[in-house]
């Protein structure tokens, strides 16, 4: 498949509405392909090649494990202690915020209320004003009790990093991470995009359809770069930071710039996920999702800024790893046919797809209630013997579809949505903690939500 991977891409950015896309693989630690198509930017048409840079968004959660990590072998910093032991003044709305561990926040399970997406300014304290601005988001759940996708979580870990470097974050991933890697095509303050080729996000028109248009806003929140906000790369800069967690901590030079026992403290399942989770992602790590891809062993990320796409899988057990990196569009779309059939002519593995739906659904009553998180309302009731869902927005009030979108188990805790439209399809509800005969929680995209009634 290497042979056609441009024509492939070239294909599948057309596809898929994508206006610009790059992917790199490496084999047996070199990179064996990279290449570009389309263009950074739909208003300028300047054309993306392997070295431009995209965001990685949230694939940038690996790299600040990876820091944490770091500080760790120095002896700088316990996996178990709780945050407020490096950052005294740490705290949520909820009093147990103080018993919160490291350990907790780099595998999701700290238990606050994660995506606290506020502006804290611009420079190099940027994260340091962030962190009190969380003093009052409230948890989900008590710290340790289930796993909830926390990027507020990261961002402080951004801070723990930086007060114990005694630097900014985006000075630490210089020196920690691209410059003992070789990563000249990586950056994370936004000032340095004009050094590069650069992609732009893209983000859908909401008055005409299969528009995408470059979107006015080119990043999130600075307080969040430890979660993911601004740092950006090329795919095959990505492909050595892979690489580095492939030799078990080790550069090219055989110089070690982290422990093997934490590359491998990383990859241990931290948390165990529900059946049937999308990607065949069955727990999560320190930093890396950890799916199982024909019963061989793999890890990675996704991240997702505004209007841009990445996507990173590692397989230790080949020693291959793939980056995708995309800036609008139907991306997952692409990734579906780019990434999984790339890995699996390579790598004969693949990815599991869902189990056929129950052929005798459940009772649907146990499951019909408002769940919501700090961001999000999600309603379940009953129209015409069906499951549907429906979501609004917090802040402005709005729906999030423009209708009821109609679920279909897959097992018992599990539903997914019934659509014909593709991108909607891969939206699914895990239901649990169940109490009187209903279930507490409901989990997407990785974030629980809480019932409210």
């Amino acid at each position: 498949m290497l042979a056609t991977l441009d024509a492939l891409l070239r294909k599948g950015i057309k596809q898929y509405q994508v206006p610009g896309a790059s992917v790199a693989v490496l084999k047996n630690h070199r990179v064996v392909a990279a290449l570009g198509a389309g263009v950074t930017n739909l208003d300028t048409r300047v054309k993306v090649t392997s070295d431009t840079v995209f965001q990685i968004g949230s694939i940038t959660k690996p790299h600040t494990a990876t820091l944490i990590m770091q500080l760790v072998d120095e002896g700088k910093l316990e996996l178990d202690a709780p945050v407020v032991n490096y950052l005294p003044d740490f705290r949520g709305a909820d009093a147990e915020t103080r018993q919160i561990t490291i350990r907790q926040l780099l595998s999701h399970t700290g238990g606050i209320d994660g995506d606290y997406f506020v502006g804290s300014g611009r420079g190099d304290d940027a994260v340091e004003r962030y962190v009190p601005m969380c003093r009052m988001v409230p948890n989900l759940f008590s710290p340790g009790e289930r796993m909830s996708y926390c990027n507020l979580g990261y961002a402080i870990l951004g801070r723990v990093i930086e007060v114990l470097r005694g630097k900014s974050y985006d000075q630490a991933l210089i020196d920690h991470i691209f410059l003992p890697l070789g990563m000249d095509h990586a950056f994370s303050r936004p000032e340095e995009s004009l050094r590069f080729n650069c992609a732009v996000g893209h983000v859908p028109s909401s008055r005409k359809k299969n528009t995408w248009y470059v979107s006015r806003i080119p990043y999130l929140a600075f307080g969040q770069k430890a979660a993911g906000s601004t740092p950006t790369m090329s795919a095959p800069d990505l492909l050595k930071f892979a690489d580095l967690h492939l030799k078990r901590g080790k550069k090219d030079t055989g110089e070690r710039v982290l422990s093997a026992k934490s590359v491998a403290e990383m990859q241990k399942p931290q948390v165990k996920l529900a059946k049937n989770t999308q990607m065949g992602i069955s727990a999560w790590g320190l930093g890396w999702f950890l799916p199982r891809w024909s019963g061989k062993k793999l890890y990675g990320h996704d991240g997702a800024t505004l209007g841009q796409f990445a996507f990173l899988r590692v397989f230790p057990e080949k020693n291959l790893a793939v980056a995708l990196l995309t800036n609008g569009g139907d991306a997952k779309g692409l990734y579906q046919d780019i990434v999984p059939p790339l890995i699996e002519s390579i790598g004969k593995v693949s990815e599991p797809g869902f189990p056929a739906s129950m052929v005798r659904q459940p009772d649907l009553d146990a499951y019909c209630g408002r769940f919501r998180n700090l961001q999000t309302d999600i309603v379940f009731s009953i129209k015409g013997k069906r499951l549907v869902m429906e979501d609004t927005d917090r802040d402005s009030g709005h729906p999030l579809h423009k209708k009821q979108l109609p679920l279909t188990f897959i097992d018992k805790g599990t539903a997914k949505i019934d659509s014909d439209d593709p991108v909607l399809s891969r939206g699914v509800y895990h239901f649990s903690n169940w109490e009187n005969g209903t279930p507490k929680f409901v989990q997407t995209g990785f974030r629980q939500f809480k019932r409210t009634n």
